[in-house]
């Protein structure tokens, strides 16, 4: 009976323990996702090959060539935050016969949007030459 028991237990540590695991490739596309200008800052710098930015900022929305002929990345990123507060409040009357609630709630909503855009111009050896931002709230 003390081996069934010790069986199931290591059975069950195993599958709690290997819920708990990520994997390298999820993580990396949470950053992607998480593009931030302290991101960008942190990780790109000037002279870094576009393999690099690649890996640390994951695809551009946009590819596109300058005159010179050197490319030029777009990252555009467009979030929405809502937020609803609620005010409530009941009154309640009970007697011997019955009795009833009254309640009521208010709420507003607010709503607010943020952009960010980056733009990576890269030189003839596709090492990054200049990095450029805009972010607003709104």
């Amino acid at each position: 009976m003390k081996k069934q028991y010790g069986c199931l237990a290591t059975i069950a540590l195993t599958v709690a323990l290997s819920g708990c695991a990520t994997s390298p490739s999820a993580d990396k596309e949470d950053n992607a996702n998480q593009l931030t200008v302290g991101v960008v800052q942190k990780e790109i710098t000037t002279g870094m090959p576009s393999t690099d930015v690649l890996m640390a900022l994951g695809s551009p929305n946009i590819v596109k060539t300058n005159p010179e002929g050197n490319e030029v990345w777009v990252y555009d990123r467009f979030s929405k935050e809502q937020v609803y507060q609620t005010t409530g409040g009941a009154l309640g009357y009970f007697s011997g016969n019955g009795g009833g609630i009254i309640s009521s709630e208010q709420g507003s909503s607010q709503v607010s949007s943020k952009t960010l855009t980056v733009i990576i111009k890269f030189d003839a050896q596709d090492n990054v030459a200049s990095i450029a931002y805009h972010r607003s709230k709104f």
